[in-house]
């Protein structure tokens, strides 16, 4: 992980299948700002990695929700 990107982990609650966590790192990752993005459905786990200088911590945590699930963070860095 560069330097200067952060990482954010958070729980989701009802992620089905891996079709719709392909879909969801799709549409993370093209959210500007957001450089690696990786759902984990049968943890129900969404790792963000993001430039902090283009996105802030706020906006990827709504990047997360807008894509329809009830997310909570469990972890940053």
């Amino acid at each position: 992980m560069s330097a200067n990107l952060k990482e954010m982990n958070l729980k989701a609650d009802g992620i089905v299948c891996t079709g719709c966590a392909k879909d969801m790192e799709d549409l993370l990752l093209d959210k500007e700002g957001i450089e690696d993005a990786s759902v984990n459905f049968i943890d129900d786990i969404i790792q963000v990695r993001y430039n902090p200088d283009v996105i802030d911590r706020k906006h990827v945590y709504m990047a997360v929700r807008r894509l329809g699930f009830p997310v909570k963070i469990i972890s940053e860095n």
